[in-house]
């Protein structure tokens, strides 16, 4: 592995042109919370300021958007396909009070206008 650089994949060469063999994945992909640690380590190294408007496709609970939002001031939108998950994301954004920040949304992540995006997280 010596003769590649550091951001290279191990199997950057094989074809990755398979069958989805479970069909619609958005049938069979089960919502996992982002440990709060990894969340913090990810904004840290963005280096995000009140200007950045952060998206993040699959929020889940919102709390990217809300941890962003809370700590630096950051607007953002987080898009999930289930209702129930942003509707806890929207509580999540007023408990934190930094509802006037964020925005959630049920919404396919196909779908999303990234326009105003200048951060995009799907973790």
């Amino acid at each position: 592995m010596a003769d590649t650089d550091e951001w290279s994949a191990p199997f950057h060469d094989i074809d990755t042109v398979t069958a989805v063999p479970y069909g619609d994945l958005h049938t069979v992909s089960p919502f996992v919370a982002t440990p709060e640690h990894a969340i913090h380590t990810i904004l840290h190294h963005l280096q995000l300021t009140p200007q950045d408007f952060l998206v993040d496709l699959g929020c889940g609970h919102g709390t990217i958007n809300v941890i962003a939002a809370k700590k630096y001031s950051v607007q953002g939108l987080g898009v999930d396909i289930e209702p129930g998950l942003v509707e806890i994301a929207k509580e999540n954004a007023i408990k934190e009070d930094v509802e006037n920040l964020v925005d959630f949304r049920v919404e396919d992540v196909l779908q999303t206008d990234l326009s105003r995006a200048s951060v995009v997280v799907s973790f």
